[in-house]
């Protein structure tokens, strides 16, 4: 008898070693979420089951993977939060069991009025790891119409643990990953996010034989500020200035901080005369928002459009570019741009 037992768990641990190993082992949250949704359906098989991740700002939860009859009509759809069987799963982080949704208050018939389903009874676990909810589990109607039962509902929350967990991974991961994408000082893409951008132009630009420019951004006598002003102040400059080409940029472009004082913008689908344009924009901006602060700057920029073919070209011929305005702005007044001062910082708070 205690043989029997012993082999019965041994089937149970299996069983959910194996579950678990095909969830943790995901390599992304698409993966992770798909790995769900897969062990849901050959241990339930129900006619419908979706998975709901949670936007944590305002806590609505979306229809992210659905499977089953009428799928097509509620994927990506939302469900406002704290409404329908998911809403109250979620805000009460609590298992449910519906044997019949047209008695029980909770259940919302909007999205069977969307999709033409008819829904009949719902099993449901929130996706919950240290203290966070990060979506909900539902399986809607088994198969020959048949009830869920307690056991459905352990089985079920024993998969939703190990998902909670490795959809919190991908979540973190994710996170980790997009800072290293961007420049902790202004907010901004960093060098490494930049060349990422650049390189997939490039690509895009072969296959479809499109131009695209590039604006190199250079701070005039950058190292003069933080001698004369200090530090802190420097790093003002430098926020103001990302700030600037973000507000003067399309949703498509890409601005970026290389290193120290300079900047890069990228235009994709932008010959020459818009790219000129943009560089006017951004100067004149400059201008305008010097005249609200106590520290004013000024920026070199060079310009470079090229297609896939001379792409590897355009930021060497930018930065060249740039350096070219940074000389004409400074030229006869001292051979060395970086020792010199533009006329509004040039003795100011002189001792003599």
């Amino acid at each position: 008898m205690n043989d029997r037992k012993d082999g019965d768990d041994l089937v149970k641990l299996d069983f959910f070693t194996a579950i678990a190993a095909s969830i943790t082992g995901a390599k992304s949250l698409r993966d992770t979420l798909q790995a769900v949704m897969d062990n849901i359906g050959q241990i339930f098989a129900p006619r419908n089951w979706s998975l709901f991740l949670r936007d944590p700002r305002s806590g609505d939860l979306a229809f992210t993977i659905v499977i089953g009859a009428k799928a097509a009509g509620l994927r990506g759809r939302k469900v406002r939060a704290g409404t329908g069987v998911v809403g109250w799963i979620a805000d009460r982080r609590e298992d449910l069991i519906i044997e019949d949704v047209s008695s029980d208050p909770r259940f919302d018939p909007g999205s069977d009025e969307q999709s033409g389903f008819r829904t009949r009874s719902i099993i449901g676990v929130p996706l919950v790891s240290r203290d966070r909810v990060f979506g909900v589990i539902e399986l809607v109607n088994e198969l020959e119409d048949r009830v869920f039962t307690r056991l459905d509902l352990r089985v079920l929350r024993t998969i939703a643990d190990f998902a909670a967990i490795a959809v919190e991974r991908s979540y973190y991961l994710e996170a980790l990953r997009r800072l290293s994408m961007v420049d902790t000082l202004t907010g901004i893409p960093n060098r490494r996010a930049f060349e990422r951008v650049l390189e997939r132009e490039k690509e895009r630009a072969k296959r479809s034989g499109k131009i695209f420019s590039l604006l190199v951004i250079d701070i005039d006598a950058f190292k003069a500020i933080n001698d004369r002003h200090g530090h802190e102040a420097g790093d003002d400059v430098l926020k103001r200035l990302a700030r600037i080409l973000v507000d003067c940029t399309r949703h498509m472009d890409t601005a970026a901080r290389l290193g120290g004082d300079e900047f890069v913008v990228l235009l994709p689908d932008t010959e020459r005369v818009a790219a000129e344009e943009a560089r006017a924009r951004i100067l004149e901006t400059v201008s305008e928002r010097n005249s609200r602060e106590s520290l004013a700057f000024t920026v070199s920029i060079g310009l470079e459009t090229g297609d896939g073919e001379s792409a590897d070209a355009v930021l060497s011929g930018a930065d060249r570019d740039m350096y070219l305005m940074k000389q004409k702005l400074f030229e006869g007044r001292a051979e060395s741009v970086e020792d010199n001062l533009p006329d509004f910082l040039e003795d100011e708070g002189s001792d003599s």
